[in-house]
């Protein structure tokens, strides 16, 4: 874990509305070392999103700069695979041909035929092998999101973007999903960024997990996490997780005192 993966340096976004500019992103840098997994936290609207979409070149920086192992971000890497808080399936073709599409898309059906046999690989370490021929609407939401995961990581991306993935999730289910995650990034060794409103979350999953101040947003906190892999859920239970997740907590409540939203209530 020593080559850099992403490198972010003074990113500014600023949005061009009819009431004026608004300044989502102020001034962020952060570089990611190869298999290092990190969380974005922060107040809602703080920017956390767009510094992630900004990552995968779905919106451009007003400036500053990205680099993907070295080279700029101009369009989407290829490298990257991204996951929304949606699966967004197609509800017209089965499980395995949703995790296939990709492969599709990009190379043809001839080339996605010859994916199948790594699809119901990554089908059935997320136990959905036995449902490979059914659709989108005949499984539940934590399924349909396990199939996602599926779908990201079919194409082999280096870099994972995941934008709330769990967010919609009851507790229980997000948990599972959680240590599902972990297990399958810690086993292929990707580098991956997580956007989430969840403390435990981005502590069980991250290395580092990063604290944004309101809009517009900066980082004013990293909280290192130690703990051992692969990660457990007894882990969520010991004083020294309860420690890591009282540090983000507090430095999460500071940043509010940071952005314009407080400074001009």
């Amino acid at each position: 874990m020593d080559s850099p993966a992403v490198n972010v340096e003074g990113v500014t976004k600023t949005f061009i509305t009819k009431s004026g500019d608004v300044t989502a992103l102020q001034d962020i840098s952060v570089t990611l070392v190869a298999g290092e997994f990190i969380s974005l936290i922060g107040p809602s609207g703080c920017g956390k999103s767009t510094l992630l979409n900004i990552i995968g070149g779905l919106t451009s920086a007003t400036s500053g700069k990205v680099l993907v192992h070295g080279a700029p971000v101009t369009a989407p890497p290829e490298e990257a695979g991204m996951m929304f808080q949606k699966p967004v399936l197609l509800e017209w073709r089965t499980i395995l041909n949703n995790v296939l599409l990709p492969i599709e898309l990009k190379s043809g059906k001839r080339e996605s035929a010859r994916h199948v046999n790594k699809a119901m690989e990554l089908l059935t370490a997320v136990g959905l092998a036995d449902f490979a021929g059914k659709y989108p609407h005949e499984l539940s939401g934590g399924m349909q999101q396990r199939a996602a995961i599926c779908r990201m990581l079919i194409s082999d991306p280096q870099l994972l973007l995941l934008d709330e993935p769990f967010g919609a999730l009851d507790e229980l289910t997000r948990e599972q999903l959680n240590l599902q995650l972990d297990r399958i990034v810690e086993g292929v060794h990707k580098t991956a960024i997580l956007v989430t409103h969840s403390i435990s979350e981005g502590t069980f999953l991250s290395d580092r997990v990063l604290v944004m101040s309101a809009r517009p947003g900066r980082v004013i906190g990293v909280v290192n996490v130690d703990l051992p892999r692969p990660r457990t859920l007894d882990m969520m239970q010991t004083g020294e997780f309860l420690d890591l997740t009282n540090r983000v907590r507090a430095l999460l409540e500071s940043g509010h005192d940071f952005g314009e939203e407080r400074i001009s209530a």
